[in-house]
């Protein structure tokens, strides 16, 4: 630090420039190393103050992943800090929790200091567990954090303690907790990973096969034949600090960070899926916002579908029909890269500061050993995660809603540029309602999302007699966050249904208009004796380039459909032109073999298509989106839903739901990655 003119302070800047560092990457970059280090993690040393978000998700969802304390690096210093915290006692001085009561009662003394740390769990098992409790892997992964944060030797606490706490995470043997009760340094919760290290009645283990023991049976099992007794401080070192919640916000800030991206993604295949404009991705535009999420987003989005067969195929398309009106999309894909570039970088602040305080020491009080003293502080008040948790849940309800409102269009005939409502792919649309129940699905999912979405940091109650006057309410917060999480993955994962649905139908749709070209080029030639480049057969060609597939072909030989109403309408023109080409007579024959063949030759197609015969092949697997698809499709083994089928929707939803619940879907982010770095 330093003083300007001896009176104005001017702090130090390099935990800000720190802090900047960190983020000295592209978001993409950031989180193919993420996703990375999570995906091979084979095990994890932990030194105290190198734990990385990726690392405590691994440990989480990775039950066999092993984990080792790295003694050359910590265990002089933890063993110093204990060292100093012993002999302080020893001469009777007073140090908070030690020889001092707890908070608002901190004015008692005793010299008993080993029951005060046995009395301490004792009040602290206030919690309720009964069948609603704390999830294992959030368990498992607070474990972890806490070891890491008492390896950095300001806690004044055994290494064996560290060393059991390990020794129960390897075997996953991991304490049941309360699912609710803490604020502040997440005590209550903590309390309960020390009754079992000190072998309370009421603490109980979960074994990995969901079985419950005591804790006494958990220390055998792991060749700890007799508990622990607490020594001067190592209770509270043990209880005080913030590794509950911040190891839950650790798990919910890395799967916000790969849906955000996924997001990302699916907006490319929504564009895809619509025949969209691309033009909304054009570097100046978002370069002139100067948001770096925006420009980063618009950035993905604009190489996934610069890379696209069918970004093409429409380009060539529109390039063939200048007259077509050219309508601007709607802001769900136009200003896709707007709207999610605030959340990318809300995120991505998120997790940088959660990474920040599962690395921090966070116990209270701080033994310096280097000064020979104790300092009294608040490291323990999480405040950094309830309002990194708050900010995150706001974004993720942001994410959820462009998934709601681009699934949406999707399904809406009057928005999707010619896929059938509800993008039904049944034969019969009369009995086919396709993802109907899944769109008001989605409408919950959203609803409840953004009801999460109200912040907790602003219902901060006074408690301890006043003592924790102000407190932060971190877990609640990272648990409103996890559910808020799993909302969006149900969204998320129906959304996916829904655009392969979407871009299997596109394929459908061109391979049977490349059907009614040919029958209905062949049927003018045999009724009207014209070529191909007669003026009559151009008009009549471009009535069914225009036509979209699907607004006839449930019913292709009706007369009332949309492409013979009107033919017929322009065939009648020229027969009252009086045309040598056309006679009502030859309007009669025309319409009756078109009906005909085009009945006749769109089933066969139609079942050659069902059968995997494509005249026209999936455009979708020369597109940098394919991942996507793939993973859909192959990986997770779904199908097209049709009504005949009788699968419903859910079924093939919770597919792909279970598969991004496993982290399956990781796998996606890094294959699009990969093809853009």
């Amino acid at each position: 630090m330093a003083f300007l003119d001896g009176t104005s302070y001017i702090p130090d800047s390099s935990h800000w420039k720190k802090a900047v560092e960190a983020m000295n990457c592209s978001f993409s970059e950031e989180v193919y190393r993420m996703v990375s280090e999570f995906s091979n993690l084979s095990s994890l040393s932990l030194s105290g103050a190198k734990l990385s978000i990726a690392q405590i998700a691994s440990i989480a969802r990775h039950p066999n992943l092993l984990i080792h304390l790295d003694a050359d690096e910590a265990q002089a210093r933890v063993d110093e800090s204990f060292k100093w915290m012993t002999e302080k006692s020893q001469t009777g001085a007073s140090t908070h929790g030690v020889t001092t009561g707890f908070g608002s009662t901190s004015n008692r003394r005793t010299t008993k200091t080993s029951d005060l740390q046995a009395e301490l769990i004792r009040f602290l098992n206030a919690g309720v567990i009964g069948k609603d409790y704390l999830p294992v892997s959030y368990a498992k992964s607070m474990m972890l954090v806490r070891t890491n944060m008492l390896m950095q030797g300001y806690s004044g606490i055994r290494w064996d303690l560290l060393d059991a706490m390990v020794k129960l995470m390897n075997n996953n043997l991991i304490p049941k907790l309360p699912l609710r009760g803490t604020v502040s340094g997440d005590l209550v919760h903590l309390s309960y990973i020390v009754g079992v290290l000190i072998g309370r009645d009421n603490s109980k283990v979960l074994t990995p096969e969901g079985q419950e023991i005591s804790a006494i049976e958990a220390l055998k099992r792991v060749g700890i034949d007799d508990p622990f007794e607490l020594q001067a401080k190592e209770g509270l070192a043990l209880v005080n600090g913030t590794s509950v919640c911040s190891s839950v916000a650790a798990i919910v800030c890395y799967d916000a960070t790969t849906l955000v991206l996924l997001s990302v993604i699916l907006s490319a295949l929504f564009c895809e899926a619509m025949q969209g404009k691309p033009e909304f991705t054009d570097p100046l535009t978002h370069e002139l916002k100067h948001h770096p999420g925006q420009i980063e987003s618009a950035s993905i989005m604009k190489f996934l579908l610069d890379g696209s067969d069918i970004m093409n195929e429409v380009k060539f398309r529109q390039a063939r029909d200048p007259s077509a009106k050219s309508k601007p999309d709607r802001y769900a894909l136009r200003t896709s890269p707007q709207w999610i570039g605030p959340q990318i970088e809300t995120i991505r602040q998120a997790t940088h500061s959660v990474e920040r305080e599962i690395n921090s020491v966070n116990d209270n009080p701080i033994i310096d050993v280097s000064h020979d003293m104790s300092i009294r502080g608040g490291n323990f008040q999480g405040t950094p995660i309830d309002v990194s948790m708050d900010n995150v849940r706001i974004a993720l309800a942001a994410i959820g809603k462009l998934v709601f409102a681009q699934f949406s269009e999707l399904v809406c005939d009057y928005y999707n540029n010619g896929l059938p409502s509800n993008l039904s792919f049944g034969r019969d649309l009369s009995l086919d309602y396709g993802l109907k129940g899944a769109e008001v699905a989605m409408a919950s999912y959203c609803s409840e999302l953004q009801f999460l979405a109200n912040p907790v940091s602003t219902h901060v109650q006074s408690a301890e007699q006043h003592n924790q006057d102000v407190n932060s309410l971190g877990l609640i917060s990272a648990r409103q966050s996890a559910e808020a999480i799993e909302i969006l993955q149900l969204m998320v994962c129906t959304y996916m249904v829904g655009l392969c649905q979407a871009i299997d139908l596109r394929h459908l749709e061109e391979n049977l208009h490349e059907i009614v070209k040919n029958v209905v080029a062949q049927t003018i030639e045999n009724v009207f004796n014209t070529s191909n480049d007669g003026h009559l057969s151009k008009l009549l060609m471009q009535i069914v380039e225009k036509q979209n597939v699907f607004s006839y072909i449930d019913d292709p030989s009706n007369p009332k459909n949309a492409l013979i109403s009107q033919l017929r309408e322009i065939l009648f023109e020229k027969a009252l032109e009086k045309s040598d080409e056309v006679s009502i007579e030859s309007i009669s024959k025309f319409q009756e073999e078109l009906k005909e063949k085009l009945e006749s030759e769109l089933n066969k197609a139609r079942e050659r298509f069902d059968n995997g015969d494509f005249t026209i092949g999936r455009r979708i697997e020369k597109c940098r989106t394919f991942p996507v698809y793939r993973f859909v499709r192959d990986e997770v083994g779904t199908e097209v839903l049709t009504g005949e089928k009788k699968v419903s929707p859910g079924e093939e939803i919770e597919k792909v739901f279970e598969a991004i619940k496993k982290g399956k879907v990781d796998s996606v982010l890094l294959d699009c990655l990969i093809r853009k770095n």
